[in-house]
């Protein structure tokens, strides 16, 4: 399960959002998009859950939460075309 995470700050790095989503389960991929000029975050990324409702959770959770003086704003992302 791929949860999307946008409005993330430009000093958001993966091993943020790592400590921030495993704490809800098993997370098997943390992606954060970066500018490859600048080296900043783009304000959004990825987390994939080993378990569909350990995403549920973090999305109900941390979806509006105050991070890094922002907020963000967590969904389900739609499956990746095969």
């Amino acid at each position: 399960a791929r949860g999307r995470v946008t409005n993330l700050s430009e000093d958001t790095r993966e091993p943020d959002l790592l400590e921030l989503f495993r704490t809800f389960g098993p997370v098997s991929r943390v992606y954060v998009a970066v500018d490859q000029k600048t080296g900043m975050s783009r304000g959004f990324g990825f987390v994939n859950f080993v378990h569909r409702e350990d995403a549920e959770k973090a999305i109900s959770k941390l979806n509006g939460y105050g991070y890094d003086n922002l907020i963000l704003h967590v969904e389900m992302a739609a499956p990746r075309p095969t």
